[in-house]
């Protein structure tokens, strides 16, 4: 029988065991690679001393689980672990990497990818848009503006859009419209694309999305052919 994941954490804590248990990970290739995975957690965690860590909250789980079910050969759902947590809503390290064990994030090579992933800031929406045609007011598309830590991106989907004999650009059109900026070009045949945009632009007033079919004449000026357009709010 395997020791349970008290035992394989207290030895991957370095801490007295009996000693069948701790034979019994030398000599097991599965309880050996799960305290090899603990002890890798260990390390990734600050100040690997004794320290209190937030407990997570149901959510993270919940992402855990859809991350682990993307991994090939990994397991396809893990439930949250019921373990007892201090009346201030922290828990030691030891209960932090008992969680860990009964989540089965410390086995194998999601475990390894899934911490740096959850860590990163989440994605925030600030603005949005329909996209539509100028002249029938047909819908064709949305513009979100999305803010991911530091960094603004402005994400398009629309309908497949025909360059004819040119190229699709994008621009943001200032709200006076008397000034404009391109933010790249869409490829043709694609329906979803993101463009990285300044904060200062939007703030400036640099709001409104426009999608315009261009000629190759070597003009970086607007051709006046708008496709679709829409105003982030």
């Amino acid at each position: 029988m395997h020791p349970n994941d008290e035992v394989l954490v207290a030895i991957a804590l370095g801490d007295e065991v009996a000693q069948g248990d701790a034979e019994h990970v030398r000599g097991c290739a599965e309880c050996g690679a799960t305290v090899t995975e603990l002890a890798g957690l260990i390390a990734r965690v600050p100040a690997a001393g004794d320290i209190d860590l937030v407990e997570p909250p149901a959510e993270v789980w919940t992402r855990i689980a859809a991350e682990v079910a993307q991994q090939p050969g990994e397991v396809s759902s893990v439930a949250q672990p019921d373990l007892p947590a201090a009346a201030d809503g922290r828990w030691s390290r030891r209960a932090w990497l008992l969680g860990a064990a009964a989540a089965g994030v410390a086995v194998g090579v999601a475990g390894a990818q899934l911490l740096p992933r959850l860590a990163q800031p989440q994605p925030t929406v600030l603005m949005r848009t329909s996209l539509d045609t100028l002249d029938t007011q047909q819908p064709g598309g949305q513009a979100t503006l999305i803010a991911q830590g530091q960094s603004l991106q402005l994400a398009l989907n629309v309908t497949p859009l025909d360059p004819g004999g040119g190229f699709l650009e994008v621009w943001l059109i200032n709200i006076d419209l008397k000034r404009m900026v391109s933010i790249g070009v869409l490829p043709a045949g694609v329906t979803q694309q993101g463009f990285a945009v300044s904060g200062d632009l939007v703030d400036a007033g640099y709001r409104i999305v426009d999608i315009s079919r261009e000629l190759l004449d070597d003009r970086p000026e607007h051709s006046g052919d708008s496709l679709l357009r829409g105003t982030l709010v």
